[in-house]
């Protein structure tokens, strides 16, 4: 065979293979009812007799679709769009090419809750909103929503328990469309179970305002959506559960939901010392009630990953009532308890440099803080007429809160030589009321694309703090010259504060898609303060210093902005100007008192483009005026603490921000491609910063002044993809975060630069019928850089990795394991720290999953301890702190409602 017959096979073979890929199977092309092409619409291939999925696609930019492969057999095809009814089409395949031609589709009214998925369809989208659908993620019977949405592409869980996605902060979370617990994220995640919902849908929510008019404000926010599966809609659902161990240790959850057409009503409540705030076991590591202390710093540039302590004893008890009167027209309502009792020991390690005198500081903290919160949620929606909304929320709020901390301190020279001791003992009694009140009403006017809004809403809050402290110093212990001093100080605050905000906003069709928009608005902020103070010097004769006074501070912000907005499909823009006047009057009652008025020309901007589905571009600036916080430029010293004196400084300037921010966020969900990047950069001018001096005898007095500029750049990528073939998901994540800012310490300018980056990358299955495998590491490395103590530059990592393996042996039996290792470094420490934790849990649900049996294995190495490395203005601190360690526990759980059939 010579080399002109293989070149005449390999064209036959090019041409055959060209010739099946135009001809596929099943093809044809979705239209709305105007005839214009549906871009992203879901086509499933199900067999005919039993609905067996089989594949699907998602159509192009022209409406097409095809299936290159399809059985010989009776085939259904269903198109699914958000927003539109489903369709389905019956076609029998017998190996010769289908050409379906138009498949048109009818628009349906939109509503979160009215979406069905029929087949297993893992996404859809539609313009702002994607849906995945629940069952195409594996979930155990015992699981919460925080586990399922963890699962999700481009959704991710920080370490704060705060949801992103799209690269966005998930600010609400609804069920079935309306609100649930206020929409609070925390209480919906860990309180409905993951097998009770069909459909996730992630939403770019537009506001209030544009959703009605149609006009583009560049408000926006991002928000979750749970739809109930169509069982758990007409029968009352949830779970309970109760679970010994050892060492006394106990749990116990309820929750009950029923939710029919027009009603939602849940009642959830648990009781626990297992260091957990939520249903999960797994969120013990992510408990944020953490050491009782006075924080006396807010410039840390390194944060603990986990803020969990001491022992923690939790009680939760909360009630939700949601009724549709009518379409459109809904009220909600809440009622949340929370109590906890936290306590344990800390030991701490501070390196301070303040250029004269540095210093080391080591502390012993023994803490016990018990905290009571009553919490009350309402909101009401009226939108069943087309030409008007009205929108009414509010909230109530009271926090009581008891700590005792007993602190020993000991402050050694640059010789390492003991030069100081002072034992402290802190009774701090907190209470505090709010009243959170916010009316909208919208209206449309006869003119298409005319509007008006009002607004009103205000924040009216009452605190009163009782706080005692017993200080015992010595001092010149390496000398001959020591003393004692005995301090006891009272101190009495009550503060009452006070915003009101009313605003006007009105929108002028221009022609096409632009529009103008004026809003005018009035903010008064009214704080008072009233202290009464009284220190007694023991050890002088029981000498008293004697301090009473009343504090306002009263600001008032007028402000008027002018607008253009384009909104198109693919564009909008929104683009103006803000007129600010700024007033101030504030100083002790019966005194002169300081006031400023300042007149401001803020520009902002928002631009976001979309080239087609999946894809969008936002970018968005604005520049905002920070006036200075009432402790910043208050006139009167807070020295309850002989060790840390707070000063405020009267003449403090306004702080301008230049906000930067770029989005850009694409999903090819037909190939698996998420894409996600965000660029965030901050620019102050007259940028407030600490005034600290530290003297002889380690007093450290904090003041602010307006010094320069402070600088701060954020950015973050994160990359996720199918391996085809391998059924494997590998997700690529890196981060930066650069911060330069001034401080001024002992009379010197202190310039600070923080830079850290992490990456990351985790390997997760796919096809998770029997095991969720997850595999993955994160690198982080922390410098930070001193002007005044160039040999005291710090370089801080941390390495994580982890893995988790959730393996069901059968339907009823499950076992599941989480293993992680922690290393951390720092070359301003002696030691590296190799935090090891693994964790396990086996569980076995009854044949009709109503019963399930789980063991569960916390801390199996019983490493004990919490870890914390920072850095700020003047110091390093590495803070290591007791916690709960090993713990065994067996649990029983009765789900409500599940009848004799598992559900998919």
């Amino acid at each position: 065979m010579n080399s002109n017959t293989y070149v005449i096979i390999g064209m036959l073979l090019l041409s055959k293979l060209v010739f099946s890929q135009a001809a596929p199977p099943i093809k044809g092309r979705v239209v709305n009812e105007n005839k214009t092409p549906l871009e992203q619409v879901s086509v499933a291939l199900l067999k005919q007799k039993d609905s067996t999925y089989i594949n699907y696609t998602l159509t192009d930019a022209t409406g097409a679709f095809a299936f290159q492969e399809a059985p010989k057999d009776s085939l259904l095809l269903q198109f699914s769009y958000l927003g539109y009814e489903s369709y389905f089409k019956s076609v029998a395949y017998n190996n010769k090419p289908i050409e379906l031609g138009e498949i048109g589709l009818k628009e349906d009214t939109y509503q979160l809750e009215a979406v069905t998925i029929s087949a297993e369809l893992p996404i859809q989208i539609k313009e702002d909103t994607i849906a995945f659908n629940a069952n195409s993620f594996k979930v155990n019977a015992s699981d919460n929503l925080e586990t399922l949405l963890k699962k999700l592409p481009g959704l991710e869980i920080d370490s704060k328990g705060k949801v992103v996605a799209q690269g966005n902060e998930v600010t609400k979370i609804y069920v079935d469309g309306k609100a649930f617990f206020g929409g609070d994220p925390a209480i919906v995640l860990k309180n409905l179970s993951a097998d009770a919902i069909a459909k996730i849908e992630v939403i770019d929510k537009k506001s209030d305002e544009a959703e009605l008019t149609g006009v583009a404000d560049g408000n926006k926010q991002v928000v979750i959506n749970f739809t109930l599966k169509a069982s758990k809609k007409n029968q009352g659902f949830g779970k309970a559960s109760a679970g010994i161990g050892l060492d006394r240790r106990y749990f116990s959850n309820f929750n009950f939901n029923k939710f029919s057409p027009k009603t939602q009503f849940s009642v959830i409540g648990k009781l626990n010392n297992i260091n957990i705030t939520g249903s999960n076991i797994q969120g013990f590591l992510e408990n944020t009630d953490g050491i009782a202390d006075e924080s006396d710093d807010d410039d840390s540039q390194i944060k603990s990953s986990k803020s969990l302590s001491g022992y923690l004893k939790t009680g939760v008890a909360g009630v939700n009532f949601g009724h549709e009167f009518k379409k459109k027209e809904v009220f909600n309502a809440d009622y949340f308890y929370n109590l906890s009792d936290n306590r344990g020991t800390s030991f701490s390690k501070r390196i301070s440099f303040s250029n004269t005198n540095n210093f080391d500081y080591d502390a012993e903290n023994t803490f016990n803080k018990v905290s009571e919160n009553h919490n009350f949620n309402f909101n009401y929606k009226n939108r069943s007429n087309k030409r008007n909304s009205l929108i009414i929320r509010g909230r109530l709020n009271a926090d009581d809160v008891l700590q005792n901390t007993s602190k020993s301190g000991f402050y050694y020279d640059e010789d390492e030589a003991l030069q100081t001791t002072n034992v402290q003992d802190y009774r701090n009694k907190n209470t505090k009321k709010t009243l959170f009140f916010n009316l909208n009403f919208y209206q449309k006017l006869k003119k298409a694309g005319r509007s008006f809004s009002v607004g009103f809403n205000t924040n009216i809050s009452q605190k009163e703090k009782d706080n005692t402290q017993h200080t015992f110093i010595t001092r010149n212990i390496s000398s001959d010259n020591l003393s004692n001093s005995e301090i006891l100080s009272l101190r009495d605050e009550v503060f009452n504060n006070g915003q009101y905000k009313f605003n006007f906003k009105y929108t002028e069709p221009l022609g096409g898609y632009h529009y103008f928009k004026f809003q005018s608005s009035l903010k008064v902020l009214n704080q008072k303060e009233d202290i009464y103070q009284l220190k007694t010097i023991i050890t002088d004769a029981n000498a008293e210093e004697l301090l009473v006074y009343k504090y306002n501070n009263r600001e008032g912000s007028y402000q008027n902005r002018m607008a253009y907005s384009y909104s198109a499909k693919k564009l909008n823009v929104f683009t103006g100007v803000e007129l600010q006047e700024l007033d101030r009057v504030f100083g002790v009652v019966d005194q002169d008192n300081f006031r400023s008025r300042q007149f401001y020309v803020n520009p902002f901007s928002t631009l976001q483009y979309k080239p087609k589905q999946g894809v969008k571009y936002r970018f968005v600036y604005k520049r905002i005026i920070r006036s200075p916080r009432t402790h910043e430029s208050s006139t009167v010293i807070n020295d309850l603490n002989p060790f840390f004196i707070r000063r405020g400084n009267p003449d403090l300037k306004t702080e301008k921000n230049d906000d930067f921010s770029l989005l850009a966020n694409i999903y090819n969900y037909k190939s698996s491609l998420n894409f996600t990047g965000s660029v965030k950069y901050k620019y102050s001018q007259d940028a407030i910063i600490s005034n600290i001096a530290i003297d002889d005898e380690f007093v450290k007095t904090r003041s602010y002044i307006n010094s320069g500029n402070r600088k701060r750049l954020t950015t973050a990528f994160n990359f996720s993809k199918k391996i085809k073939g391998l059924g494997v998901r590998y997700a690529l994540k890196t981060s930066s975060f650069y911060d330069a800012y001034t401080a001024l310490v002992n009379l010197q300018l202190n310039d600070v630069v923080a830079k850290e980056h992490l990456m990351g990358l985790t390997l997760e299955n796919s096809n998770k019928n029997v095991m969720d495998l997850k595999l993955g590491t994160q690198y982080s490395v922390n410098n930070t850089s001193f002007s005044i103590e160039q040999d005291l530059d710090r370089t801080y990592t941390k390495q994580h990795y982890f893995s988790s393996v959730d393996y069901d042996f059968t339907k009823q039996l499950n076992f599941n394991t989480q293993f992680d290792y922690f290393v951390f470094s720092d070359n301003q420490f002696a030691t590296n720290l190799h935090l090891p934790l693994w964790n396990m849990a086996i569980s076995y649900t009854v044949k009709n999953s109503s019963n399930i049996v789980k063991l569960v294995l916390i801390d199996l190495l019983d490493k004990n301890v919490d870890f914390e490395r920072r850095s700020t203005t003047n110091y390093f601190e590495e803070t290591t702190s007791e916690s709960l360690g090993r713990y065994i526990i067996l649990s029983y759980t009765y789900r409500l409602g599940q009848g004799n059939k598992r559900e998919r």
